[in-house]
């Protein structure tokens, strides 16, 4: 993993590898073991390099091709390079030796724009053509990398982090008070604007070309709507290519120059990745780390209905099947709510939205950075991939006009944790439009979805017809359930919310941790996207498809009807102590640029004056603390240290309180 940056003077005005300077100091803390920039006239382009991987031993970033026309930098990890080494003709004695930004040059050159076709794994990258005086920008089809754009006059700048461009000192940094607000709003990331005004963002799986006119041309090069139709003789040899390929997913993201760890929690999502790995590993007597957030000792922990706070006992059941794997318990006894503010805008560079999650989920990195692991592997986005549900194959089923067998699913609904009668309101829901449904609710007393239940928003905001209008244009829609396939779902919850590539950065900057997530790798997504759907779910088997893979490495406990694991379940005691910090941060935030504007303050106020008790809490308490006060806090917080009055800056403000 890297940073890159770049530099390009459309005027043809000399100085470009001088501004490149001041953005490779800025982005210094993505990677420290190789910088460069490489001038030719007009334009620079730069590193900073991490190596993370064998072969970044041998990459010599920037690099041309083309005999001169072509000039690249990427931040990038190849999960196919066998298979493109076929295709390109490369001898395996050279690929050994060469670095994965030489393997996608000759791919470029080979492909030009289409090789982002061939290629899997994470990535962002730049190619200027010289000949043409264009500079094209494109990123992985889930945004595992960020990259981000601006234009200032002549001048056209690209880095992997904002920081870079606001290093140049053209665009003072102020928050995207539209970006923002969605973002606070819980909507779909739909657009180029990021959370910087003036700054865009390349969005996940598209490719953008900027050329010497001041022409912008987007083009999403990933379609999510394209049926790839995936079709076997018998439902066993789903599971077995399902199996393989979720193993080379973990396999592939293992290839590194140090020691690997992982997250490990009671869900589905994280148990099948630690066990694939530990298989992998145990082939070579290698061993994994295993780290699982326990709550605080002797605090009265915060347990919902049908949930349990404390995932050590399942965790550990999977831990215990593997004998090269160490369990860790983190119970981040030391970390309160709001601890890691500073260090989440300065590294990560984006409002975390559910702050309870970071105290552990950033312990976490910090022990493994104190263990000396340079790769921690996640679930992060499993459960809309290895372990997802299919429950709408309910109304798929029913406007098919397969009667008989949706009946029969019915009559195996309590196999899912459902009724007949729930499945049946299920499959309805889903079939008529919402203000249909919504009235439907409300006659029969059930709650209808409230953005204020979630979100500190002004009501005015909120509620305003201009919003509406906006939210009816960019296709949002809160509940899932409204979705018409299963492949929707899927698609929806993959590109809800473009932050992958921020954190997995900030991952790296904060803790020289590179994160990575075998269940959002493309070729596994694109094969769950295109199945039968009954592979999901059958006659009452819930998550067939995972059970049938996986049943034979993780303990049955993980099959049985049991509670879910409650994440962060000691949040309460540590909001209390938190409390000062908490109003001292928010009296200080409500007079930046935009607070007042966007959020609801006197409903914020409300809530700081409530204690939270640790008698057995409401929904309407968890909703009003956990969800809308802390979210406020993220995003008032993120809109302080980009106000433009802020006289600190963002390297000044972020370099204080940092440990």
């Amino acid at each position: 993993m890297t940073a890159i940056f770049g530099v390009w003077n459309g005027n043809g005005a000399p100085g470009a590898g001088q501004a490149c300077a001041a953005m490779q100091r800025a982005l210094s803390i993505y990677g420290a073991d190789r910088s460069a920039i490489a001038e030719d006239g007009p334009v620079a382009l730069g590193v900073t390099l991490a190596r993370l991987t064998p072969e970044d031993t041998f990459d010599r970033q920037p690099l041309a091709g083309g005999g001169g026309r072509w000039h690249l930098v990427a931040d990038l990890r190849l999960d196919n390079r066998p298979e493109l080494a076929g295709q390109l003709g490369i001898a395996a004695a050279d690929l050994a030796t060469m670095a994965d930004s030489q393997v996608l040059l000759q791919a470029w050159e080979r492909w030009e724009e289409a090789t982002v076709e061939h290629i899997v794994g994470d990535f962002a990258f730049a190619v200027f053509d010289a000949r043409e005086r264009r500079l094209v920008l494109a990123r992985d089809f889930m945004g595992q990398r960020p990259l981000f754009y601006a234009r200032s006059g002549a001048r056209t700048a690209f880095a992997t982090m904002a920081k870079g461009i606001h290093a140049l000192g053209d665009i003072t940094p102020a928050p995207d008070l539209e970006r923002v607000r969605d973002y606070l709003a819980l909507t779909n990331m739909v657009g180029p604007n990021s959370f910087f005004a003036g700054i865009s963002r390349v969005e996940m799986g598209e490719m953008v070309t900027l050329h010497a006119d001041g022409r912008t041309e987007r083009r999403a090069w990933y379609d999510w709507s394209a049926e790839r139709p995936v079709r076997f003789a018998r439902d066993a040899d789903y599971v077995d290519a399902f199996r393989d390929l979720f193993d080379r997913a973990v396999a592939d993201r293992m290839r590194g120059t140090g020691s690997i760890a992982a997250h490990l929690s009671s869900g589905y999502d994280s148990t099948a990745v630690v066990a694939s790995a530990a298989r992998t590993l145990a082939a070579s007597g290698g061993r994994l780390t295993a780290y699982t957030h326990v709550p605080m000792a002797g605090v009265v922990l915060d347990e919902p209905e049908g949930r349990i706070g404390n995932e050590w006992p399942v965790a550990h059941a999977v831990a215990g099947l593997y004998p090269n794997v160490e369990h860790v318990a983190v119970d981040a006894a030391d970390r309160m709510i709001g601890d890691d503010l500073e260090r989440q805008f300065h590294y990560f560079e984006y409002p975390a939205l559910n702050l309870c999650n970071i105290v552990w989920g950033r312990a976490i990195s910090r022990l493994a950075a104190r263990d000396r692991h340079k790769v921690l592997l996640t679930g992060a986005v499993g459960n809309a991939t290895i372990s997802l549900a299919g429950m709408e194959r309910l109304p798929e089923l029913f406007r098919a006009g397969q009667w008989g067998e949706w009946f029969r699913e019915l009559r195996a609904a309590p196999g899912y944790g459902l009724t007949p009668y729930e499945a049946a309101r299920f499959t309805l829901a889903a079939s008529f439009p919402r203000m249909v449904v919504d009235m439907a609710k409300r006659m029969t007393g059930r709650s209808v979805y409230r953005l204020a239940q979630f979100s500190t928003l002004r009501p005015e905001v909120a509620e305003s017809a201009s919003y509406k209008a906006h939210l009816d244009a960019i296709g949002f829609d809160p509940t899932y359930q409204s979705q018409k396939r299963v492949r929707d779902v899927t698609a929806i919850i993959l590109r809800r919310l473009d932050v992958h590539g921020l954190e997995q950065k900030g991952q790296l900057g904060a803790y020289g941790i590179d994160a990575r997530d075998p269940t959002a790798d493309r070729r596994l997504v694109d094969f769950v996207m295109n199945i039968p759907t009954h592979l999901f779910m059958h006659r009452g088997v819930k998550k067939r498809l995972y059970q049938e893979a996986f049943g034979e490495r993780l303990p049955p406990v993980l099959f049985t009807r049991r509670p879910k694991g409650q994440q962060a379940a000691d949040w309460r005691p540590r909001l209390r102590a938190a409390m000062p910090r908490i109003q001292e941060e928010l009296d200080l935030a409500r007079r930046a640029e935009g607070v007042a504007e966007l959020i609801d303050l006197p409903r914020l106020d409300a809530a700081l004056a409530v204690n939270v008790t640790d008698g057995p809490s409401s929904t309407q308490v968890r909703d009003s603390h956990r969800l809308r006060l802390l979210r406020a806090l993220s995003v008032a917080h993120f809109m302080r240290k980009t106000d433009r009055r802020n006289s600190a800056g963002t390297e000044g403000s972020a370099a204080s309180g940092l440990e």
